[in-house]
């Protein structure tokens, strides 16, 4: 083999193991391409998956707590035309929600002077209770004015107060809630309240006493 020949292959050799290189370097240049790729989408599944257990955590924890809205007691505090008479106000405590309000307090921010109504008041709500849902507690609160010819002095709550009502909800580790009222008869204007209706002129035994009975049903009723 000349010099020429032993050159010619030198050289095709040398091209050879280039575009090998070539060829070894594109390889591995799309290998990193790839891997890149799907790291990316790895990071990008990754993202996704942890966004939607992200949302479906998010998901049953509200469930939960509309689940817990819907069943939870709900008490409150209200003052009402007054059986006992015109000018009289008494006390509605209800619960209005699903489900038992349990170790129910009252807190009053203000007691007024000390009489018969105010006393009864204040022995009911020291005591902690239980109020079955769509169950109301009624109590008579304002009686008149104290110093009124005639009066008793049993005059209940002649004071605007704030009353504090704390309870709990259902379960194994139930849920405290604490709600505030304003009560203040004075503001609540011209309510209107019961009346004994049309009297009738020569009414029977019987029609009076049913008269008498659904007079005494309606007022129980505007208690609800």
């Amino acid at each position: 083999m000349d010099n020429e020949e032993l050159a010619r292959r030198t050289v095709e050799i040398a091209e050879s193991a280039a575009a090998a290189s070539w060829v070894a370097a594109i390889a591995a240049a799309i290998t990193a391409v790839l891997t890149i790729g799907l790291l990316i989408g790895a990071i990008f599944a990754w993202r996704v998956a942890r966004d939607t257990l992200d949302q479906s955590r998010l998901t049953s924890k509200q469930m939960e707590q509309d689940s817990v809205e819907q069943t939870r007691p709900y008490v409150y505090a209200v003052l009402v035309p007054s059986l006992g008479g015109h000018g009289a106000w008494d006390l509605l405590i209800r619960n209005s929600g699903r489900s038992s309000a349990t170790d129910l307090t009252f807190a009053v921010s203000e007691w007024p002077e000390d009489d018969a109504v105010t006393r009864t008041l204040r022995s009911m709500l020291e005591q902690p209770q239980i109020l079955p849902p769509d169950t109301t507690i009624r109590t008579f609160w304002y009686l008149g004015e104290r110093h009124d010819p005639g009066s008793s002095g049993a005059t209940g709550f002649d004071i605007p107060v704030d009353i504090t009502v704390s309870y709990l909800g259902p379960g194994p580790n139930p849920k405290r809630y604490v709600e505030r009222f304003h009560l203040n008869q004075k503001a609540l204007g011209a309510t209107p309240e019961a009346s004994s209706g049309v009297e009738m002129v020569r009414p029977s035994p019987t029609l009076k006493k049913l008269s008498e009975l659904v007079q005494a049903v309606n007022d129980l009723r505007r208690g609800h």
